[in-house]
């Protein structure tokens, strides 16, 4: 099984657990402990982007996983997916690089990420209300 089915598949079988974050938790586990790592990456932001109705916590263990990667390719594959389908969550995980950031520069370049966001084709309306709110409160 490559790692993208297997992710994928992992994934997908505790969607619908009304405890996702608890689930999550433990398929990050196994994923550590298999040495899964930034090949996933790319993988559990289409599942999210799939999924925007998932509680997946606050931040929850798979934006933890995501974060291992700052600096190391993560930000760039975030914001390819909010490119693609932004959603509440990914939204708001790109607003804690916002919030994280030190560089004038980097933070300016998610600024306007976010602000890019709002004309996205497939926006839904409790995305776009996160992305005003962050917006309003830089």
């Amino acid at each position: 099984m490559t790692t993208h089915d297997g992710v994928t598949i992992q994934l997908q079988e505790i969607a619908k657990n009304p405890d996702f974050p608890s689930s999550s938790e433990g398929v990050v586990n196994s994923w550590t402990s298999e040495g899964i790592g930034f090949q996933a990456v790319n993988h559990v932001l289409r599942f999210m982007e799939d999924n925007p109705d998932i509680d997946y916590g606050m931040p929850g263990a798979l934006v933890h996983f995501l974060e291992r990667f700052y600096m190391h390719g993560y930000e760039d594959e975030l914001i390819a997916s909010i490119r693609r389908k932004p959603t509440p969550h990914t939204v708001w995980m790109l607003n804690r690089l916002i919030n994280g950031t030190k560089s004038p520069d980097v933070r300016s370049r998610y600024i306007d990420e976010l602000k890019k966001a709002k004309n996205a084709h497939q926006l839904d309306g409790e995305t776009l209300s996160r992305i005003d709110h962050f917006l309003s409160r830089l």
